[in-house]
């Protein structure tokens, strides 16, 4: 409880007639400042007791229109305060604020209560300019005393969230221009995992832990073979969502990071439902840039969001046009024996493998998947959301991700399908595409890989017509 100008006035008055009575002599002076005194010290105590029990009785409400809101679109917020007519001697001021990120008018100016008044009401417009999970601060109560003297703030109420979301692009997700609905799929009976009961037998790939080997079967069948068992607790998901310069090709809101957005908040949702443990990983040009551990509380969920609402591409990081291992070693053996000054100078760049898996590794994306399996083992599913800009790259990274035993669920953006110009030469488009639907397939063919096409679907459609009406001219 903290006093207002009006008491100090009043104790300054005090003070003044104990100055004067101690210098003219005059004890009724004295009386007088004492008898202020007494009466402040008792309306503090009356003040104290009715603020508390009007504070207690007290009903502020705070709510939002709706929970969820597009970017640029707008809203409303209403604030409602109510209180018993026997604590309505006193006068009342509530005032809110909004949360960095959310513009509202008319929400500056509190909503007074005079004395005598118990209920008030009042609406303010809302407007959300930027995406994200937004969460207002509770109501700022102010109260003061029948005599203007005393005055205290407390926060009361509840504090209302609002997720604000980009405008959905025309999504597709499916494989080889074929759309699928559910691609985070149901885990609980139809996973590799620790357990009892065999879910398949299958031969052995590398990369796979050998201490699955079912050595009856392999006995049996002359082939080396793994013993896959269900799963008996919830799935781990690792998150990992490529935020770097080839995923900003395109016009704003038609990038490749918007539609990686929208599939890791919608993996993130479906974790929720499942009630499954997610984390995040995001990746820029020089490796990660953040985090959010593992978790199923709410807050966990929230915050993913968050963070992906507010992803944007970074700009370090340049992109490297690495080889394959083969066909360095390939080069390397054409050069042998060339005594050429060109070779000399080539030579050094192809002939040492353990530089060139140095190189690989020391990718941001492949560095981060491969911090990920270092932390994690073999459990979780990595979900990863990426281009085919750099398919060795990405080709490192998935067999990475799988190493040990581990799965990867892959979410491939095709470059092609993005850029402004792409679509004005539909055959080169269209070839592009293939070389595209060749990587994922390669991927794809991996028992613990799956690979899903993410593109923007009237384009991938355009392009797909496109060839089917060439081929029917040409039969």
């Amino acid at each position: 409880m903290n006093v207002t100008g009006r008491w100090w006035a009043i104790a300054g008055t005090g003070v003044a007639l104990i100055a004067l009575g101690a210098a003219t002599g005059r004890p009724i002076l004295l009386l007088g400042a004492a008898g202020l005194g007494a009466w402040l010290l008792g309306t503090a105590a009356t003040a104290s007791r009715s603020m508390r029990r009007l504070v207690d009785r007290l009903t502020v409400e705070y709510d939002l229109a709706t929970a969820t809101a597009l970017v640029d679109a707008s809203g409303t917020a209403t604030l409602t305060v109510r209180r018993p007519s026997e604590t309505a001697a006193a006068p009342l001021a509530v005032s809110v604020d909004t949360p960095p990120g959310v513009d509202g008018e008319g929400m500056t100016a509190p909503l007074a209560l005079d004395p005598g008044t118990t209920e008030a009401t009042t609406t303010a417009s809302l407007s959300f300019p930027i995406a994200g999970r937004f969460e207002f601060p509770a109501p700022t109560v102010e109260v003061g005393d029948s005599f203007g003297l005393y005055r205290t703030r407390v926060r009361l109420g509840s504090a209302p969230t609002v997720t604000v979301t980009p405008r959905t692009p025309d999504l597709h997700v499916g494989q080889g221009g074929e759309t699928i609905h559910s691609a985070y799929g149901e885990h609980q009976a139809d996973r590799p995992g620790p357990g009892v009961t065999t879910r398949e037998l299958r031969q052995y790939v590398p990369g796979d832990d050998i201490r699955r080997i079912d050595w009856n079967a392999t006995a049996r069948l002359a082939e080396t073979y793994i013993r896959e068992t269900e799963g008996e607790t919830d799935r781990q998901t690792i998150l990992v969502v490529d935020h770097r310069r080839p995923m900003a090709v395109g016009r704003d809101g038609e990038r490749p990071l918007d539609y990686a957005r929208e599939v890791g908040i919608g993996v993130t949702r479906a974790a929720l439902d499942r009630g499954d443990p997610i984390s995040l990983w995001t990746v820029g040009g020089s490796g990660p840039t953040a985090s959010v551990t593992s978790g199923s509380a709410t807050r966990t969920y929230g915050r993913i969001e968050t963070l992906l609402y507010g992803l944007t591409p970074t700009d370090g990081g340049d992109a490297r046009d690495a080889r394959s291992v083969a066909r360095a070693r390939e080069i390397t053996n054409r050069l042998d024996g060339d005594a050429s000054r060109f070779a000399r100078t080539l030579s050094a760049y192809t002939r040492d493998a353990d530089s060139y898996v140095t190189l690989l590794r020391d990718d941001p994306l492949v560095g981060t998947v491969e911090r990920i399996r270092n932390q994690s083992g073999r459990e979780g599913l990595i979900v990863l959301v990426t281009s085919d800009e750099q398919p060795t790259e990405l080709r490192e990274a998935v067999k990475t991700a799988i190493r040990g035993g581990g799965r990867v669920l892959v979410f491939l953006l095709p470059g092609c399908l993005f850029e402004p110009a792409g679509l004005h030469d539909l055959d080169a488009a269209y070839e592009r595409y293939r070389t595209f639907e060749r990587l994922r397939r390669e991927l794809d063919q991996h028992p613990r890989v799956t690979v899903f096409e993410l593109a923007p679907d009237a384009r991938l459609n355009t392009v797909l017509e496109h060839r089917r009406a060439t081929r029917e001219v040409s039969q």
